[in-house]
Formats: structure tokens, sequence, C-alpha cells
């Protein structure tokens, strides 16, 4: 099979180049959110490593409540309306924020993130579901790569511009831009021509069936029997064993690598590296894997080890220039876990329940990524090891998935079409 490069997929495809501008611009604005959150919080109350751990822990855990819901709703209704709702109502919720600029509370801080994000829970799964359906199978991983490189883009960009905007007009025009951002995102999605595919919901009625348990229930019992597909979809949580990363990098941005006596600025460096390295990984990934399913399972092993090597460098320097280089480089293999268990997952799972498979695997990274971000939190607050010694325990956690995705490879074999029968419901 010709797989078209992504060049050939944003020229060829309207309705996939619309769904990539309209992420690229939404990603954007949200690491404005995230640094001007991060001055806000300064600007109220100082600013503990578990305050911004709060704020990381706040925006993950409403996917592990409403994820269910969101991956039913993916399942039943038009996932381009749950584009459309998700950017208007992220939208409003950034404006709120500016309200804090009259009733400064970290409380109602804490709360507006809480809502943004239980919002966003609903947009990830229902883009997730859509691709497959507007893209052919040959433009699959390349769409997957364009849609990894958006968010790593923007993490540079984004990061970048809201770091220097941060600091020079403050966290209140970077919320502005952030708000502006998601109503662009939806005007782009309202140009989306969604294909017609056949919902299916359990039969009969009753309240099991009307508040989606039936649904989740069928969605559970789709994972359990497939190995192979239950086993992709906790790639994301073997990464976000190291979901303390953010915290970590922006308690040493601040402490440890402030830039030109700016603390948001090593912070910005720390994150633009990230995302340096998280754009470039799936490319050299899809370049060597040839876009063949057994090669792409294997690279998920390998991108564990290549994120675990390169986080023990970041924590034996001390230099700001070279623990950015380390930290592109462990996001090379971060990317290319990210990319490619969702690729895997696109090619194996019908539409039909693709909504809450994604769902799913959504509750079970965010889970873990906040569990990971508290743990982190605490133990820098209580100063119970250096942050060198904690980037290194970073390291060391992605060598467990590591090894556990190697023995899954012995245990299932690595895809091959035998794979692919899995997708029949």
């Amino acid at each position: 099979m010709q797989h078209a490069s992504p060049l050939d997929v944003l020229r060829n495809n309207r309705n996939f180049r619309r769904l990539f501008l309209a992420r690229l611009v939404s990603l954007f604005g949200d690491w404005f959110n995230t640094l001007a959150v991060l001055a806000l919080l300064r600007e109220m109350d100082g600013l503990s490593a578990s305050a911004f751990g709060w704020v990381l822990i706040l925006k993950t855990l409403p996917a592990i409540v409403a994820a269910p819901a969101a991956g039913v709703l993916a399942d039943r209704v038009s996932r381009r309306s749950i584009l459309i709702g998700a950017d208007a109502l992220r939208s409003l919720v950034v404006a709120a924020m500016l309200g804090l600029m009259l009733y400064p509370s970290v409380g109602l801080l804490y709360l507006l993130v809480v809502i943004q994000s239980a919002v966003g829970v609903f947009f990830e799964p229902a883009r997730n579901a859509l691709l497959p359906d507007i893209v052919s199978p040959e433009e699959l991983t390349s769409a997957n790569v364009l849609g990894a490189a958006a968010w790593s883009t923007m993490l540079a960009l984004g990061s970048a511009a809201g770091g220097l905007l941060t600091a020079t007009a403050g966290w209140e025009a970077a919320l502005v831009v952030d708000a502006g951002t998601y109503l662009l995102s939806m005007v782009l999605v309202m140009g989306i021509q969604e294909p017609h595919w056949e919902r299916t919901t359990s039969r009969g009625g009753g309240l099991m069936r009307w508040l989606g348990l039936t649904d989740i229930a069928h969605g559970v019992s789709y994972l359990l029997k497939r190995p192979r597909v239950l086993s992709l979809t906790l790639v994301k949580s073997g990464w976000t064993l190291a979901g303390g990363i953010t915290l970590v990098l922006t308690t040493l941005g601040e402490r440890v690598y402030p830039l030109a006596g700016e603390a948001i600025l090593g912070v910005t460096v720390l994150y633009v590296a990230r995302g340096l390295g998280t754009g470039t990984g799936p490319f050299l990934a899809r370049w060597i894997s040839g876009s063949k399913p057994e090669a792409m399972e294997k690279l998920i092993g390998a991108a564990y080890l290549c994120g675990g090597v390169f986080y023990l460098g970041v924590s034996n320097t001390t230099s700001l220039w070279t623990a950015a280089v380390m930290v592109a480089l462990a996001h090379l293999g971060g990317a290319t876990a990210w990319v490619f268990s969702s690729v895997r997952l696109q090619q194996l799972v019908p539409t039909a329940v693709r909504g809450r498979v994604f769902a799913a695997e959504a509750a079970g990274f965010t889970g873990m990524m906040a569990l990971s971000t508290w743990t982190y939190g605490q133990l820098i607050d209580e100063d119970v090891a250096s942050l060198s010694t904690l980037t290194a325990c970073l390291g060391i956690s992605l060598l467990f998935p590591a090894a556990a995705w190697w023995l899954r490879g012995l245990r299932l074999g690595w895809a091959g079409e035998a794979a692919d029968a899995e997708s029949a419901l």
C-alpha cells in the first residue's frame, strides 16, 4: 500500500486540513493559558510547586470522571458538533478567567480550570474518532504525524510567544489570545463535512441505556476481549508514569535555569525544547517504520527507552542549554509512542466503538498523569530529594513500561495482518 506523505494529506484533503488548522490554533492558545495561569498564581499567592501542580492535576482529573460520558457521546452524535460545542464553551470559560482581575481567588481559578478541562475531555475522543473517517487508510499515519506536529509546534511556538507576552504584557493579554484561538478553531471546524456513519447504541430502553451505562459496558467488554487493542490503549498511560515531567521542567526552569533573571524564560526554553522533540520524533519514526504496523509497534518500546535514557541525562547536567537538548531528545521517544499507539488503535478499532476506546485511553493516561504530578509536587515541596534526583526518577520510571512492552511483544507478536482481524466487533 502506497502511503501518502504529510504534505500530500494537507494539500489534497480539505476536511483534514481544516481539522488540523483548528487544532493548531487552539493548541497555540492552550500554551498561552498554561503560562498565564502560572503567572497568575505567582501574583496571587507566591506559587509553590504543589500550587502549580494542583493546576496540572485539575487539568487532567476531569478526564477520569467525564471520559465515559465523552466516549458514549462521541459514538452517539455528530463528532463535528461535539468539537464545535467544546470550542465555544472553552472560549467562554477562558473569558471568565479575566474576571479574576476584579476578584482574585485561587479557589475560583481552580474551579475554572476544572470546567475548562472537563469540556476539553469531550474534544479529543471526538477528534480521534472522527479522524479515520475523513482520511483514507493511506493517509492515516501521516495525518497522525501531522497531529503530533501540531501539538509540538504549538508547544514550542505557543510557549515561546506565551512566555514573552506574559512577561511583557501580563497574564490578561495571554488569556485574551487563548479565548480568541478557541473561537477561530470553532469557525474552522464548522467547515468540515462529516461523512455519514452508523451510530450503534445498545438495544432496549431503560435508565441504563439512557445514561449510556450499557454502552460503556459494551466498550469495556470490547477491550477485554482484545488484548492487543487493550495494550495499545495503555501505551500513553505507560509514558505518563513520568507525568510529573511538566511540573519538574517548570520547577527546573524557575529555580535552576532562570534566563536573564526571568524565571518564566527559563521555563519557556525547556518547554520549547520539549516541543521541538515532540515535533521531530513522529516524522523521524514514520521514516524509520515505513508506516508498517509491525515496525510501529516495535518502535513504541524503543520510544520508552529513549525517554528514560535522556531524562537520566537531564538529571546530570547544570547547563540550561544541555538540559534543553536532552529534553528534546527524550521527547523524540514520547511523541513516537503517542502517535504510533493512536495510529494502531485507529487501524484496529471500528468507528462504532472508537469514541469509547479513545475515551478509555484518555481516562487512563490522564489519571496516571494526575497521580504522577501530585506525587512529584509533594516530593518537591517537602524537599524529600533534589530536583536532579527527581528528574532521574522520571527517567527510571520510563524503563518499566519499556520492559513491559517488549514482554507484550513476545506474547502477542508484533502486529502483522492477523492483528487486523481484531477490528471486527
